[in-house]
């Protein structure tokens, strides 16, 4: 595992900025649902028709360590802060990825506010919130390739993707011969596990 200083913010190493991860990110297992329910008189409980996921939320307990002196410090924390904000100074949206997990990104943006506490000179301890509007982690993309087939009837193949999120499908198909393809059908079937 390469230590990034807990997690990689942007494509560029927590470390770089001279903040360091103190634990585990703080984070629920899921993040909170949107439930649309509607409640009928005279019946016990809710009616419910669908649940939607919400926003995931990092709170990330961090560091600034081993700055020479209080004004090392300040100008480590600016530089940190420009981070998460575009030149007009509003929240930017960027790509988290943790040193434990660096298969998976989360596209999240700064919210709410950063105290920190100088806990002696030269170090600060801070919490970072950060907001994920879309609640899903990301991994690069799966490639699958059937091996070319050069005789003619029916063919089978099956390609399985080891993501967790139902995806569309992208197929690519090329006919090299001189005659039409006809009755040619794909079917895509999400196993539920």
């Amino acid at each position: 595992m390469t230590d990034n200083g807990g997690f990689t913010i942007d494509g560029v190493p927590a470390s770089t900025y001279g903040v360091t991860l103190r634990y585990g990110p703080g984070q629920p297992m899921l993040p909170a649902t949107r439930d649309r329910t509607v409640e009928i008189p005279g019946r016990a409980g809710a009616y419910w028709f669908d649940s939607d996921l919400g926003q995931r939320t990092f709170s990330l307990p961090c560091d600034f360590r081993d700055c020479a002196d209080a004004a090392a410090l300040d100008a480590r924390i600016r530089a940190f802060a420009r981070v998460f904000t575009h030149v007009h100074g509003r929240p930017r949206q960027l790509a988290l990825i943790f040193d434990d997990c660096p298969a998976l990104t989360y596209l999240v943006r700064y919210s709410g506010q950063i105290p920190f506490e100088r806990a002696w000179v030269g170090c600060s301890e801070f919490t970072l919130e950060l907001v994920a509007d879309d609640p899903y982690a990301y991994a690069p993309e799966d490639a699958a390739t059937l091996s070319p087939v050069t005789t003619s009837g029916s063919i089978a193949g099956t390609v399985t993707s080891s993501g967790e999120v139902e995806t569309p499908a992208e197929f690519c198909i090329t006919n090299n011969g001189t005659g039409p393809v006809a009755g040619f059908t794909i079917r895509v079937i999400y196993e539920v596990t």
